[in-house]
């Protein structure tokens, strides 16, 4: 289990390591006990750049209750992926927000061959997979809070696309300018930087996967 917390880039993550304060969580999110978290050290992981690979160390916590772990994961990286998220989100934002043919996206969005053919079509199949059900908890979520948001407007003059991932990825954008109004830690964050207040923002809903 994970909780992803906002921590910055991968390098200001590694430059101010040993100031960085891991909030302790209150709740076990396995269990549901409260205050029966404690230290539990640190795992590394390796995530990569296109031009260089970093490793950096994970804060995980163990349950008294129950005996699992949590693990505090930086929202520049995801589960499950070996590329650091800023990669991923060129090569979606490529493929379904500009169109992009696989050649152009490899030509854009990979360098020296890496990452491979192979893997930027399984973040494109992972993200088209489950971009209906992320999209759902997006719109849902600006019509509580921002209902006068045009991609809340499906047959409008202003609507935004209907296939999935390039709806979320529309999508996106609004939830994060709505969020900029309510949260002063996300008000320097800019269109690039969407799947990762999304990831973070989303993982807090209980989404799961997001690529």
């Amino acid at each position: 289990m994970v909780i992803v917390i906002e921590f910055g880039s991968v390098v200001e993550y590694l430059d101010h390591f040993a100031q960085l304060d891991f909030p302790r969580p209150e709740v076990c999110p396995h269990c549901g006990a409260v205050h029966v978290l404690i230290g539990h050290g640190f795992y590394t992981r390796q995530p990569r750049a296109l031009t260089q690979d970093y490793v950096i160390s994970i804060k995980r916590w163990f349950c008294k209750a129950c005996e699992h772990t949590t693990s505090l994961l930086p929202s520049f990286v995801l589960r499950y992926r070996h590329y650091l998220l800023e990669v991923i989100q060129s090569v979606v934002i490529a493929r379904f927000e500009d169109g992009a043919s696989w050649t152009q996206v490899a030509r854009r969005c990979t360098r020296a061959g890496l990452p491979s053919a192979w893997t930027i079509h399984r973040w494109c199949i992972s993200f088209a997979k489950h971009a209906s059900t992320w999209w759902a908890v997006v719109q849902k979520t600006l019509a509580q809070h921002d209902a006068g948001s045009p991609a809340l407007d499906p047959l409008g003059a202003h609507t935004g696309p209907r296939d999935a991932p390039r709806a979320l990825l529309h999508a996106a954008l609004h939830l994060l300018a709505w969020a900029k109004t309510h949260w002063s830690e996300v008000g320097d964050y800019g269109c690039n930087d969407r799947l990762r207040f999304l990831w973070h923002w989303g993982a807090g809903q209980g989404l799961g996967r997001l690529i």
